[in-house]
């Protein structure tokens, strides 16, 4: 029995193992940011609750955070073709923390709206040096593994935050930023342990980084990227709707409470849980371009399970198909980023992928809300279908020149 046990558990850990050191840290660091208690979720109850913000002001004063992510997102991918990725994801991680301890202090009002820019330019720029540690010293076949664990990470962080979020926001929600400001200052301390206790390759891609990035190509002279990156940012918008309008919709079409919501969410996290890595292993024996737009289309296709019935059920179906879509789609996309970005100037091209799909906060939910308003839920759902279809097309043939076999 104790032999079976142990093999079932040799098995069941297999797939996590014999990655280069640099990715388990970025995955323990991952865990620990996000398990400090969604912070950025309790923000519009904080401004209107504490400091009586109307909810058109609250809005605003959060796409100031979203503007932040998106400069961030860019700007960290580029710094990181100059400088050492070790070094800056330690001084992003540590911006992000001070940026959350002035959160939790009673500032004033018109102090939020700069902090926020500030939360939002660290969080953004250490996304794409975090996916550029864990990623790059990686062997390519193994590449959609690390970022399926990355996934991983963030989600088992974000269900921990969860419970510790709601528990510390009835005693006030100072103390949900203050326990977000700790666990920030947490994975920095984490980073500077690790970086210096455990070896560290950068990876093959590493000397090709000079020290100027003059003579690499830039991804804004890169045609073929750019399309992909057009059908990306209308392929988020389509997934984004999840966030924004699927909660009107559930509760004046289906009446359901708000609790169905966060049993969608739930749902979709435990998805991406426990299948995320044992997809993200097959990603190339499947196809990383076809992975890539049956992501799309399936994200597409779930909101027109809605339309179907009315309830509980089609909620949870439409729920499944777009995680299945997600579990697909987040590491094939990563993976042929990576692809085109050999040789070239990474750091640019993983900071402007992050930065695409950071920029859908801006306007995705603004066109969403703004079609259902108007002209009603069928009419979204559908749209969503057809904008999912857009995407696929516009990726298609960039998809199909990244995957060539390079001229000799």
């Amino acid at each position: 029995m104790i032999s079976m046990a142990t093999d079932l558990l040799q098995r069941l850990l297999r797939p996590y193992r014999g990655l280069p050191h640099t990715v388990y840290i970025q995955i323990v660091s991952c865990l620990i940011i996000n398990m400090g208690g969604m912070a950025k979720l309790f923000l519009p109850l904080y401004l209107h609750e504490s400091y009586a913000v109307p909810y058109a002001w609250v809005g605003l004063m959060l796409s100031a955070y979203g503007l932040g992510a998106l400069v961030g997102s860019y700007r960290g991918g580029s710094l990181s073709d100059r400088y050492d990725s070790r070094i800056l994801a330690k001084v992003f991680m540590a911006l992000a923390a001070v940026s959350l301890l002035l959160l939790s202090l009673p500032i004033p009002l018109w102090l939020f709206t700069p902090v926020l820019v500030l939360s939002g330019l660290s969080d953004g720029a250490f996304r794409p040096v975090n996916q550029r540690l864990a990623l790059e010293p990686c062997p390519p076949a193994r590449r959609a593994q690390a970022q399926g664990m990355l996934r991983v990470a963030f989600n088992l962080g974000f269900a921990v935050s969860g419970i510790t979020g709601g528990f510390l926001a009835q005693y006030g929600y100072h103390w949900v930023y203050l326990s977000d400001a700790v666990a920030a200052f947490g994975a920095t301390l984490w980073m500077v342990f690790a970086y210096r206790h455990f070896s560290v390759a950068l990876g093959p891609s590493a000397p090709n980084k000079p020290a100027n990035g003059s003579h690499l190509q830039s991804p804004w002279s890169d045609k073929v990227f750019l399309r992909m990156l057009v059908g990306l940012c209308i392929a988020t918008a389509v997934f984004d709707q999840m966030y924004s309008t699927l909660g009107l919709f559930l509760r004046q079409h289906y009446h359901l409470g708000p609790q169905w919501l966060g049993y969608l969410f739930s749902l979709n996290g435990l998805m991406i849980v426990t299948l995320q890595v044992p997809i993200a292993r097959r990603i190339n024996r499947w196809g990383i371009g076809r992975c890539a737009q049956s992501g799309i289309a399936l994200s597409g296709i779930s909101y027109l399970v809605l339309l179907l019935g009315n309830g509980p059920f089609w909620a949870l179906l439409m729920t499944v198909t777009i995680s299945i879509g997600e579990l697909l789609q987040s590491p094939a996309m990563v993976q042929l980023v990576m692809m085109r970005s050999e040789g070239r100037l990474r750091g640019r091209y993983m900071g402007l992928f992050n930065a695409a799909w950071a920029g859908r906060t801006l306007y995705a939910p603004a066109i969403g809300t703004w079609v259902y308003g108007t002209a009603g839920s069928t009419v979204l759902w559908l749209g969503c279908a057809v904008a999912a279809l857009l995407a696929i097309l516009l990726q298609r043939r960039p998809i199909q020149i990244i995957l060539e076999p390079p001229t000799v």
